[in-house]
């Protein structure tokens, strides 16, 4: 069975929200973007854009999903805070994620959710929650997915970003998307990452930085649009998906930003929360 799958935008920046109006039009949520494959559902990354999305979820009575978290740095994680799934004893909550440093990522949300900086740990949610542990390079097929004939597959790889990030690709049959934010391309990591994006449906980029501001923060572990746009046609993807703005980065900027990206390679577009793509 070959379903259409539906990706939905609900955050676009990076490093902290970008709250007020000059942001209203691309949007203030930090990252979080879901994949509905027909059968579940999948979770990529969890900023402040996760609780609205949950809101929806419980709306449409939705109890089992899958997270998959690039990186436990604050802004892919402060929804995890208010996640109203969290507090449903018939949810099944899957977390996928890596070691940071000498941590690992059981470790790591532990000290993340819990006191002193939250009332609630892992351990006090009435729903049911999974750790999966996961090194790069890892492939395995969804929890939920395994034996099917057409199961979802997830492979990883190693994003260069300080503490280290994982980029993830999700696929089924002949459909694929790439998510890879928060890493900074050199040589090897571009060839790296396109190879491991060949052929893809949808790869998910960060467009953190413009050149010139590239130039200023090398080593902060991110990208620009153009190396997504290149990345893309190395890689014989079908489209590209540019997201994690600087919160800094107002609407009127963006979109003199989208309009020269669209000049530059007509199969990448910026991601706006609320938008809906169909692969």
């Amino acid at each position: 069975m070959n379903h259409t799958w539906t990706v939905n935008v609900w955050g676009v920046r990076g490093a902290f929200p970008a709250p007020g109006a000059a942001f209203l039009e691309y949007g203030g949520n930090t990252s979080c973007i879901s994949v509905d494959y027909g059968s579940g559902i999948v979770i990529f990354d969890g900023g402040s854009g996760l609780p609205e999305l949950g809101r929806c979820l419980k709306d449409r009575k939705v109890r089992e999903v899958h997270i998959l978290i690039s990186h436990l740095h604050i802004d892919h994680c402060l929804g995890l805070f208010p996640f109203p799934l969290f507090q449903d004893p018939h949810a099944r909550i899957h977390l996928y994620g890596g070691p940071h440093e000498n941590m690992s990522f059981r470790k790591g949300l532990e000290a993340l959710l819990g006191s002193p900086y939250w009332p609630l740990g892992l351990k006090d949610f009435p729903a049911h929650v999974d750790i999966h542990e996961l090194l790069p390079g890892a492939g395995f097929d969804l929890a939920g997915t395994e034996g099917s004939s057409h199961p979802i597959t997830i492979r990883t790889l190693a994003g260069n970003h300080p503490g280290q990030s994982m980029l993830y690709r999700m696929s089924q049959n002949d459909k694929s998307v790439i998510y890879a934010l928060d890493c900074e391309l050199d040589k090897p990591m571009e060839h790296s990452l396109a190879e491991f994006a060949q052929g893809g449906s949808l790869l998910i980029w960060d467009a953190n930085f413009t050149e010139a501001e590239l130039e200023a923060h090398r080593g902060w572990g991110h990208s620009t649009w153009k190396e997504g746009a290149a990345v893309r046609r190395m890689a014989g993807v079908r489209s590209a998906l540019m997201t994690h703005y600087a919160s800094g980065h107002t609407d009127s900027f963006l979109r003199a930003q989208e309009l020269c990206c669209r000049e530059y390679d007509p199969a990448s577009i910026f991601a706006r929360e609320g938008l809906e793509i169909r692969i």
